[in-house]
C-alpha cells in the first residue's frame, strides 16, 4: 500500500445564528455602513453576479468577504486548494437569509454577517479531522440516537437541535444503523493499536462501539419469530407508529399485524405471527432498560436487501474486532449469521414475510433475476448472497450447507452475474430513455461496495477472486465520480493493484466535511458560477463535484451532484454522522490517511 494520506488540521466554518439584538451581537455590525466592493478584476468565478455584491471586509488572516444578495462569498487568494480559494455561504445552513447588508470582521479567521433576519457569527475554526469525526460523533449521540439506533431525527423547530423530538425512524435503520457501528468498531480497532488497550480512549471508543453493534444486532433478534427473520426497525410504547409499511405489535407468545395503508392493501391486518423466540437479555436491555416489556414492541417487517447487506458486513466486522474478544458476544453474531442464512436457504433466496409471501425488495433467486423487475438487479443481488454464505462460513468456521449452497450457486453463474452490472444496467437505461445516473438508485451504492469489498475479502478462489474485482471496476462509472472515501477505501483495499487513491480529491472531500449533520439548504439554485447540465429524463446535475460544506447535507443514498438544494427533511432534520465517521476510521484503519500537524 502507498504511503498514507496526511490530513492537516484545516479552518473549518462553524455558524452561530442570533437575533440583531442579542448581547453577542457587535454594536458596530448594526452601525456599518456598507461600501460595495469593486470587483472588475477578479480573477474568478463568482457565486453572484458582480453588481448584486453590497459590502466586503478582510478578515484578520488578510481573507477577503464580500456580501451579496445571494449570501457570503470568501476569498483566500493564497488557499493551498483550489477548491478553497472561492467559498460560498448560504441560507439556511450557514445564514439566516441571503439578503447581506453589513460584514464586519471578528479579530481572527472569521466574520460576523448581518442579514433582514438577523446576524450570523462565521467562525473559522482550526479543526484536526479527528476532532472533526468526534464533534460529529457526539452530535449524534446527544440528538439522533433512537434506541442505540442512529438514522436521522426530526425537530420541531426548523435549525433548532433543542427541539429533537424524542421519537421516529426510518425505514433503513437496520442499514444506517449498521454503518455507524462499523465506524465506530474501527474507531476502537485503530485507537487501540495507536494507544494501548488500557487508555481511557480505547475502553471508551469499545464501550461505543458495543453499543451501536449491540442494538444493532437487536434487529437480527427482536421479532421473536425464532427463524432468522430481520426486523427493519422497531417502536416501543411511547413511540407513535408511522403509516408507511407492515408492522407487528407483540403480544405475548405472537405478534399481530396491525393497521396500515399497506397492510390493509394486503389484506393481512390482524394476521397473527409467531413471537415468542426469546431475545437475548444482552440486546434486550436496549428497550427493557427504559421500563419497555416485550409486548410494548412493535417491529416493522417487509425488510430489504440493504438491511441484510448493511447486517451481514457489520456481522464480519464486529466478529473481528468484538468478538475475538467477547466470546459470549461472538456466539450471538454467529447464531444471527446462520440463523438468517438458513432462512433465505429454505425460503428459495429471499425473505419471507408472515402472509408466506416473500418481502418486497428481498429476492435473490434465479425467477427474480430472470423477471422483468429483477433482470437488472440480478448482477448486485447475486453477489450479495455470495457475500452472505462467504460471512456466515468465516465467522462460524462451519462449512457444510452454507459451503454445499455456495458452490451450487456459483454453479448457476451467480459469480458470473456479479460483473455484467454495467452492461445490464446501461441496457435498461437505454430502453428508458434515460440515463444510466437517472436510473440507478444511489442506495445501490453502498449496497455494491459492502458485498464485493465482504467478498473480495474473504474469497479464497483466484478465479472467483478476479471475477468480483471485475464487478467492483464495473460498478465505477458510477462510484467514482463522488470521490466518496466511504467507496473508495474499500475498492482500494478489494483491488490494490488497480486502484489507487487521489491524495487531493480524499483531502478535499474530508476538509470540506460539515461539523454538523443538520440538514439545512443551501442557496444552490440561486449561484451562477456552477454549470448545470440536464441529463435524458430531465434530471439536472452540477457539472462538477461541489464541496460537502456547499451541496444538501444527506446519507450515502443520494446522489451528490443533484442540482437541488436540500434533500428530504431540510432543516428540520438532524442525520447520522457515519457518512463521515465510517470513511474516516475505515480509512485510518487501514492507512489509507493519518493525521498530520501543521
Amino acid at each position: 500500500m502507498s504511503e498514507a494520506i496526511k490530513l492537516y488540521p484545516q479552518l473549518t466554518r462553524v455558524v452561530s445564528h442570533f437575533k440583531k439584538y442579542d448581547i453577542e451581537v457587535p454594536k458596530a455590525l448594526l452601525e456599518s455602513k456598507a461600501q460595495k466592493p469593486d470587483l472588475s478584476g477578479f480573477p474568478y468565478p463568482l457565486p453572484q453576479r458582480k453588481k448584486d455584491y453590497t459590502c466586503y471586509c478582510q478578515s484578520a488572516d488578510g481573507v477577503m468577504w464580500y456580501g451579496s444578495n445571494g449570501g457570503v462569498t470568501r476569498y483566500d487568494e493564497k488557499a493551498e486548494s483550489l477548491s478553497d480559494v472561492v467559498m460560498h455561504f448560504s441560507a439556511h445552513r450557514d445564514l439566516l437569509d441571503n439578503n447581506v447588508s453589513a460584514i464586519l470582521p471578528d479579530g481572527k479567521n472569521g466574520v460576523w454577517v448581518c442579514t433582514d433576519n438577523g446576524a450570523t457569527h462565521i467562525a473559522m475554526e482550526l479543526m484536526s479531522m479527528e476532532e472533526k469525526a468526534e464533534r460529529l460523533l457526539e452530535e449524534s449521540h446527544k440528538y439522533v440516537s433512537r434506541h442505540g439506533m442512529y438514522s436521522q431525527k426530526y425537530l420541531s423547530e426548523a435549525g433548532n437541535l433543542d427541539s429533537i423530538l424524542p421519537y421516529g425512524s426510518s425505514d433503513n435503520d437496520g442499514s444506517f444503523s449498521s454503518a455507524h457501528a462499523m465506524g465506530e468498531i474501527f474507531r476502537y480497532a485503530t485507537l487501540k493499536r495507536e494507544l494501548g488497550d488500557y487508555h481511557e480512549r480505547t475502553i471508551e471508543a469499545r464501550e461505543s462501539a458495543t453499543r451501536a453493534s449491540e442494538a444493532n444486532l437487536l434487529l437480527m433478534y427482536i421479532s421473536g419469530r425464532g427463524d432468522g427473520f430481520v426486523a427493519r426497525s422497531y417502536h416501543t410504547k411511547d413511540e407513535p407508529v408511522p403509516d408507511d409499511g407492515l408492522f407487528y405489535k407483540k403480544n405475548g407468545a405472537t405478534a399481530y399485524c396491525i393497521n396500515t395503508t399497506d397492510s390493509r392493501k394486503k389484506g393481512i391486518v390482524g394476521l397473527e405471527v409467531k413471537a415468542d423466540a426469546p431475545i437475548p437479555d444482552r440486546l434486550r436491555k436496549y428497550y427493557a432498560d427504559k421500563g419497555n416489556e416485550d409486548s410494548d414492541i412493535t417491529y416493522k417487517g417487509d425488510t430489504s436487501s440493504d438491511e441484510i447487506t448493511h447486517h451481514y458486513m457489520h456481522l464480519l466486522v464486529a466478529h473481528e474486532f468484538l468478538g475475538r474478544e467477547d466470546p459470549e458476544y461472538d456466539e450471538l453474531l454467529k447464531n444471527a449469521a446462520k440463523n438468517t442464512m438458513m432462512h433465505m436457504i429454505n425460503n428459495n433466496f429471499a425473505l419471507r414475510e408472515a402472509n408466506g409471501e416473500y418481502t418486497t425488495w428481498a429476492k435473490w433467486n434465479l425467477e427474480y433475476f430472470n423477471s422483468p423487475m429483477g433482470w437488472a438487479d440480478a448482477c448486485l443481488n447475486a453477489g450479495q448472497m455470495l457475500m452472505y454464505l462467504n460471512v456466515t462460513m468465516h465467522i462460524t468456521g462451519e462449512q457444510g450447507i452454507f459451503r454445499k449452497t455456495h458452490d451450487e450457486l456459483v454453479e448457476k453463474g451467480y459469480a458470473d452475474l456479479t460483473y455484467r452490472h454495467f452492461d445490464r444496467f446501461h441496457h435498461v437505461s437505454i430502453q428508458g430513455g434515460v440515463e444510466d445516473r437517472e436510473e440507478i438508485m444511489y442506495g445501490d451504492h453502498m449496497l455494491a461496495v459492502l458485498s464485493l469489498w465482504g467478498l473480495c475479502t474473504l474469497e479464497k478462489d483466484e478465479e472467483l477472486l478476479k471475477k468480483y474485482r471485475e464487478a467492483f471496476r464495473s460498478w465505477r462509472y458510477s462510484l467514482a465520480p463522488e470521490y466518496n472515501p466511504g467507496y473508495d477505501f474499500p475498492y482500494f483495499l478489494s483491488d490494490p493493484e488497480n486502484a489507487k487513491p487521489d491524495a487531493e480529491k480524499v483531502r478535499t472531500w474530508f476538509y470540506r466535511f460539515n461539523v454538523s449533520r443538520l440538514a439545512a439548504k443551501v442557496s444552490l439554485s440561486a449561484r451562477r458560477d456552477i454549470p448545470q447540465k440536464e441529463l435524458l429524463g430531465g434530471y439536472k446535475e452540477t457539472s462538477c463535484l461541489l464541496p460537502n460544506d456547499e451541496h444538501f447535507i444527506s446519507k450515502y443514498d443520494r446522489n451528490p451532484l443533484e442540482f437541488k438544494d436540500e434533500d428530504s427533511g431540510g432543516a428540520s432534520c438532524v442525520e447520522g454522522c457515519y457518512p463521515y465517521t465510517f470513511a474516516y476510521w475505515l480509512g485510518r484503519y487501514f492507512n489509507f490517511i493519518e493525521e498530520g500537524t501543521n
